[in-house]
């Protein structure tokens, strides 16, 4: 049997951890940075942000599909399986993604499931959806479909041929790709194609 030793972690890192937990026992959901810097009484983003990334490099959170869930243990070794890179979607202003069709990345087995096969993987450039932790230089798991419901993480290719990384909004007939920054601009359109909705996220340190 191999022991699991919990990584220490600092005081702060340890409010944070509960403060984590305690928000998904009261309501169901994971919170966002916005909102655990309400709770911690935190006024800078990037504070905030910078406690939880040290709590997934620990292992004490995984973050999935945009959010963030409690592990208690450093994550376990792995099986991987392979994963297309496909280039980078822009997480900021839409603008044309680039092909790097011939690259690959592991991924855990544990984040497919029964996916496998239909899921690639993009590089974000940009940080207009940080509350949702999803910061520049991450890697995002795609499923491949072109239908998502309101309130997914997708990725959308545009009338004038950009590509983006947002979360999708229908409301009233109206179509808006919105933001988790509010130093960017939710995005109305008329029509999108939907390239795939986001299930996962990846980060080096």
């Amino acid at each position: 049997m191999v022991n699991k030793t919990r990584i220490e972690l600092t005081e702060r890192q340890e409010r944070v951890l509960q403060a984590i937990k305690s928000f998904i026992l009261e309501r169901g959901y994971s919170p966002t940075i916005r909102q655990l810097g309400e709770i911690l009484h935190i006024t800078n983003p990037s504070a905030v942000f910078k406690h939880v990334r040290s709590l997934e490099k620990k292992g004490y959170v995984r973050r999935e599909a945009g959010e963030l869930n409690p592990t208690g243990f450093p994550a376990a070794v792995e099986s991987h399986v392979k994963v297309p890179l496909l280039g980078f979607v822009p997480a900021g202003h839409p603008q044309e993604a680039i092909d790097l069709s011939h690259e690959a990345v592991e991924v855990p087995d544990w984040m497919l499931g029964r996916k496998k096969g239909n899921v690639f993987c993009v590089q974000v450039e940009g940080k207009s959806m940080v509350d949702a932790y999803i910061d520049d230089g991450d890697r995002v798991l795609v499923e491949r479909t072109n239908t998502a419901s309101s309130g997914e993480m997708v990725i959308a290719f545009l009338e004038d041929g950009s590509v983006t990384l947002k979360r999708l909004s229908l409301e009233r007939g109206r179509i808006a790709l919105m933001p988790e920054n509010p130093e960017f601009e939710p995005i109305e359109v008329s029509q999108l194609r939907i390239l795939g909705r986001v299930i996962g996220v990846m980060r080096k340190y």
